[in-house]
């Protein structure tokens, strides 16, 4: 069944509102809300989108007032029906902006996904760059399943959903097409002609997904703004259950937050002037990894206290922070990067620390190790398809084929972006250096990966950042950084990114600023001019 016929006043009005837009004049409010509303009675067949589903449908389309400058906006809420009926349906939301800038940005989610990604703000962007508000068509999805009770925090740590396998596939990547081609279908039904560039933005599980849009669907997709990717998920989750092991499997070595934060303090005072000025961040990484030294809280013979680290719990921090052994090969590796406990991470509070009692929960929650909670999930539901199993338990060598055939769905770990580069694309891929959810020996990894393929050819087409005292979404310094109208830039109007500045969102330093330096560089302050300022700091090696 092709899809539902609009009627001709609309086409009229979409076919009109390009040439309108141009003339920065807004589409008539009565035009573009009947227009809107038309979009509701939409439906697609299966033949309408790239990959296998049982068609799709709005439920709802109505017009409302956004904040900025692009007016209203048509809110579509629809769903993309799975082929196995015991599979949920993909829920997503597109939003058209009345001025429109010819353009359209996929957003990804986070975690195990399980909550609908809005579009409607972004994380990590100033928020007077919100996409929407500033003309952009913005859509996303749950990635095809609901987690928890459906909100975002009880959902990133819900991977319940795997054990349906098209629920799975489609987590893995394949939602990501289906609802790229349903938007852009209802994009040229509103506005009578296709984006002028599509873009997909990430951070987390979401910058695992714009690796997959680049790696896989490269012609969809005309630049990527990857933030701390999951990429190579499973050796993530097995590298999360060596943070578990390290902690929870011998007595006394748990690190409360009150020892993790003695640890991060100790590192912050012996690094923090690396850089050449006190300003609570650990900028020069590389220099502080052989300045500081675990040893130095251990506490001596004698009662514990909370001033110093126990042998167990000094020995445990060194395990979390080394390269560990996954236990296989997965991806052509059987190593997983330190995680940078002992580079600054808990300088200042996380939710995303190493738990808050010293044995987890049963099934792990969000008050133990974040990482462990998300590697027992991948556990529980994405290799043994077992709610009884634990990842204390669970031995990766065991379970070697279960565990590579989910790696061969989930991971976006090919450096082969010739296709995407072929077709114009451009990626800009950044990591926190303190990052205790996804380390950024990760995204170092992927680089130096890239970088081996391509050569000097990679500045072409990709950027690489490391951003000193962010976390995953908290730390020292909390980036903003308007990383999509550099994206644009680039894209459309072959402006090669230049220098960047990150600005500070934290609660203790908001509005401070510095440069964001392209990997191996870090930030180094000259010596004179205002501390807060980037025009003060150099990109050096």
């Amino acid at each position: 069944m092709a899809a539902t016929p609009i009627s001709r006043a609309f086409v009229l009005g979409a076919l009109l509102a390009p040439a309108l837009l141009a003339l920065s004049a807004p589409v008539e409010a009565w035009a573009a809300g009947d227009a809107c509303a038309q979009l509701a009675a939409v439906k697609f067949d299966s033949g309408q989108i790239g990959l296998p589903t049982s068609g799709a449908e709005v439920a709802s389309a109505r017009f409302e007032t956004v904040a900025g400058t692009a007016g209203e906006a048509c809110i579509i809420l629809g769903r993309i029906l799975s082929v196995d009926p015991a599979a949920p349906p993909i829920s997503f939301e597109l939003n058209l902006p009345a001025h429109w800038n010819h353009r359209a940005v996929q957003l990804g989610g986070g975690g195990y996904d399980g909550f609908l990604v809005t579009g409607r703000s972004v994380i990590l962007l100033p928020k007077d760059k919100d996409p929407l508000p500033n003309g952009y068509a913005t859509f996303g999805s749950d990635s095809g399943h609901r987690g928890g009770d459906g909100q975002m925090m009880s959902a990133v740590g819900d991977a319940s959903f795997a054990d349906n396998r098209e629920a799975l596939e489609n987590f893995a990547g394949a939602q990501i097409k289906k609802t790229h081609d349903v938007a852009l279908a209802l994009i040229r039904r509103y506005y009578g002609a296709a984006p002028e560039h599509v873009y997909f933005y990430g951070n987390s599980e979401g910058g695992r997904e714009g690796l997959v849009a680049a790696q896989r669907y490269p012609a969809d997709y005309d630049g990527v703004v990857s933030i701390h990717p999951a990429y190579d998920y499973v050796r993530l989750q097995l590298g999360g259950l060596t943070v578990g092991k390290a902690i929870y499997a011998k007595p006394g070595a748990w690190l409360s937050p009150a020892d993790t934060a003695l640890i991060a303090q100790a590192v912050v005072a012996r690094c923090d002037d690396l850089d050449g000025l006190k300003d609570g961040l650990v900028s020069n990484v590389a220099a502080c990894r052989t300045a500081f030294r675990l040893g130095d809280l251990a506490c001596p013979p004698g009662p514990v206290n909370h001033a110093c680290l126990s042998p167990a719990q000094v020995e445990a921090a060194g395990k979390i922070s080394r390269p560990s052994d996954i236990g296989l090969a997965v991806d052509g590796s059987s190593s997983f990067p330190g995680w940078p406990l002992l580079e600054g991470a808990f300088s200042s509070p996380s939710f995303l620390g190493l738990g808050a009692t010293p044995a987890p929960a049963e099934p792990a929650t969000l008050r133990d190790a974040f990482a462990y909670l998300m590697a027992e999930q991948g556990v529980k539901h994405f290799f043994l398809h077992d709610s009884n199993a634990t990842g204390l338990a669970f031995d990766p060598a065991a379970h070697a084929d279960a565990v590579r055939q989910v790696a061969a769905m989930t991971d976006a770990v090919s450096p082969d972006l010739d296709a995407f580069s072929r077709h114009g694309g451009k990626l800009l891929l950044m990591h926190g250096t303190i990052d205790m959810a996804i380390p950024p020996g990760n995204s170092v990894d992927y680089f130096q990966a890239l970088r081996a393929r391509y050569g000097d050819r990679l500045a072409g087409f990709a950027r690489f950042y490391l951003a000193p005292g962010f976390g995953h979404v908290d730390g020292a310094f909390q980036v903003n950084w308007d990383s999509l109208a550099t994206l644009d830039d680039w894209v459309s109007r072959g402006r090669a990114p230049g220098p960047q500045v990150v600005v500070d969102a934290s609660p203790a330093h908001a509005g401070r600023t510095r440069p964001l330096c392209e990997y191996p560089l870090w930030p180094r302050y000259k010596g004179a001019g205002d501390p807060d300022a980037a025009s003060s700091f150099a990109c050096v090696k």
